[in-house]
């Protein structure tokens, strides 16, 4: 009977330590500071830049707000708009598709792919 009960007790330990909202990405977290459309406005632009093994470089810069991106691939730029995933992302336009999925990063023109990152 003993062990019932410190099943039962550690179980319900577990389960309402696990319910508590810890949301530790600050993403979606209120704070004084500001709403979670503040926070959201303070990331509308992300640029960055990412290289394969072959040490080609793609830049990128995602207008959150807009829901676009602008890529450079040797020296070409690319105008994209984002589509709806369940999960990653994906941009694109009549020639290219854009995807990152799990860092997994690809693009295709006129369904190649010329660029694989990681």
């Amino acid at each position: 009977m003993t062990k019932v009960f410190g099943i039962l007790y550690i179980a319900s330990l577990l389960f309402f330590s696990s319910c508590q909202n810890r949301n530790t990405n600050g993403k979606t977290e209120k704070s004084s500071a500001g709403t979670e459309d503040s926070l959201l406005k303070n990331n509308e632009i992300v640029s960055s830049t990412t290289t394969n093994k072959d040490g080609i470089s793609l830049k990128y810069t995602f207008n959150n707000s807009d829901g676009t991106c602008i890529l450079e691939l040797n020296g070409e730029i690319i105008e994209l708009k984002q589509e709806r995933t369940a999960s990653g992302i994906k941009y694109s336009n009549e020639h290219f598709i854009y995807t990152n999925w799990h860092g997994e990063t690809n693009l295709y023109k006129d369904g190649k792919l010329i660029f694989k990152c990681p």
